[in-house]
């Protein structure tokens, strides 16, 4: 290894090599890479030696050989990455041969493999190559969507304070299956929050996870209510808007049967981290609809259920959201959490307030 580089030089019968280590984070994993480099300074092989990211997803670019197409690349200059407008990487109106393309339904994962390869290069081509330039992925870049993700979510806080945009909210739900479920693809799951949670964050340039990540949970600390579910959340907006144009007579189930369901959002949720935790693969996590309905791409048993939940949705508003979801199961939790810890912290200071206001009137009937 040179220096705190995760780089290394290696002389063999045919040549030297370099191999350089990096990561980026995906959609709710770290992608760990390492490119192998040639005494020409081209790219022989980039592997990926750790992820997490949901298979059905990463399988696309192994199938499809994405990473592959870095071989024969120069490290002299950056490689950029097409078809990934307001991602930092993307070419814009820069004339170059060095790009990849993204592969279609695997964006996040593509940027991902990209970025963990380009971040490091730089330094082997200036330490060996006597060649500098700047990274592309260390560029901030704001697209239309990071305006419409904000726009959102500035929106729905703001229905907090002002209560006749809750006359909006049908047609601000359908907005949002359009443009968060079908156009930017992007919303709260089980394995982004333990991406999170386990402190796998991207750098600021993905703004898109920022503003989904700090926008959802921003809305239970500093409101204390979970707005992402009732306002942005894609699925649960289809959901809502089914059951409004179907008409139907909600189904009659009694108190027992909703306790019953009740346990299952964190049951499942238990299961699916145990068995993460024993495999050592998250993609466990994995069983929401969403891939399913907006990427029409997800796991057989995924398929089998999407047209169950929104069958019953017809007749129970969220069906899945009230019974199923993990995200919804978790920021529920943590918005009573939060309201509890605000109602104790206040009697608190009621408490305070009422016996200083008692010792004032001691001390002035003494007086």
């Amino acid at each position: 290894m040179m220096g705190n580089q995760h780089a290394y030089k290696i002389d063999t019968a045919q040549g030297r090599f370099y191999a350089v280590c990096d990561s980026a984070i995906g959609y709710q994993s770290k992608v760990e890479a390492m490119t192998i480099v040639n005494e020409k300074g081209l790219i022989e092989k980039v592997i990926i030696t750790k992820q997490g990211e949901t298979p059905v997803f990463f399988e696309r670019l192994t199938n499809q050989k994405y990473f592959d197409g870095f071989q024969g690349l120069a490290i002299k200059e950056p490689y950029y990455l097409g078809g990934a407008y307001g991602y930092p990487g993307y070419p814009g109106s820069i004339k170059t041969n060095y790009y990849m393309d993204t592969v279609t339904g695997s964006t996040v994962v593509s940027h991902a493999g990209a970025e963990a390869g380009d971040k490091r290069d730089p330094y082997l081509s200036g330490q060996f190559f006597n060649t500098k330039w700047a990274n592309p992925y260390d560029l901030f870049q704001l697209s239309w969507k990071d305006m419409a993700m904000i726009a959102m979510f500035l929106i729905a806080f703001a229905s907090a304070f002002i209560k006749k945009l809750v006359k909006i909210r049908l047609a601000f739900l359908l907005v949002s299956v359009v443009v968060l479920g079908f156009l930017v693809n992007q919303f709260v799951t089980g394995s982004l929050l333990l991406s999170a949670i386990t402190l796998q964050i991207p750098r600021i340039t993905n703004l898109k996870w920022y503003v989904l990540m700090a926008g959802s949970l921003g809305f239970i600390i500093l409101l204390g209510k979970n707005l992402y579910c009732a306002w942005i959340c894609p699925f649960g907006a289809v959901q809502e808007i089914l059951n409004k144009a179907a008409g139907f007579k909600s189904l009659n189930i009694s108190q027992k049967t909703i306790k019953i369901l009740r346990l299952v959002a964190p049951t499942i949720l238990w299961v699916a981290l145990l068995l993460g935790t024993l495999l050592g693969d998250y993609g466990t996590l994995d069983y929401q609809p969403f891939g399913a309905l907006f990427l029409f791409k997800s796991v057989w048993l995924m398929w089998l259920m999407l047209p169950i939940f929104l069958f019953m949705s017809l007749f129970i508003s969220r069906f899945y959201c009230k019974f199923f979801c993990p995200v919804g199961f978790i920021y529920n939790l943590l918005n009573r959490w939060r309201n509890k810890e605000v109602r104790i912290w206040k009697q608190r200071l009621d408490r305070l307030k009422r016996k200083k206001k008692g010792k004032q009137e001691t001390l002035s009937s003494h007086s």
